[in-house]
């Protein structure tokens, strides 16, 4: 699993795409670092004690990492999404959802964060640090 999360995390093809972005959200809130915490890894930002890190996995094949989101809530009603990072995977359409058993893709990825957000006590918003876009969770 090591090996796939620094692929996806680090060696990723699509950094490049969102380099000063990546560049200014380690800047402001640490460097993404994978570390073992009871014989289960994680992503921790050296320097910020407060992220958490949710892993997408495929249903059929749990071994296969999909995507990681690294994010962290800011307030009582907000969660700020640090990094984001999908698996270099065949192209799927922008509807397919992780529910169909088909790989993971960006919407996919942020629907079912959104859905594990809404079940948060008081989390009423997504806040993406790339973009510095809000979105409400409904």
């Amino acid at each position: 699993m090591r090996s796939l999360l620094e692929a996806v995390c680090f060696f990723n093809p699509r950094q490049s795409n969102w380099a000063t972005q990546i560049r200014q959200v380690v800047e402001k809130h640490g460097v993404p670092e994978i570390k073992e915490v009871g014989g289960k890894i994680t992503i921790v930002l050296r320097g910020n004690a407060n992220t958490q890190t949710l892993f997408s996995v495929n249903p059929q094949q749990p071994d296969l990492l999909e995507g990681v989101i690294i994010y962290s809530r800011i307030n009582y009603s907000e969660i700020l999404v640090l990094h984001l990072a999908l698996a270099e995977l065949p192209l799927m359409p922008a509807f397919a959802l992780p529910e169909t058993g088909g790989p993971m893709n960006f919407l996919g990825l942020v629907t079912a964060f959104s859905k594990l957000a809404k079940s948060i006590a008081g989390v009423e918003r997504l806040r993406f640090a790339y973009w510095n876009q809000v979105i409400p969770i409904v």
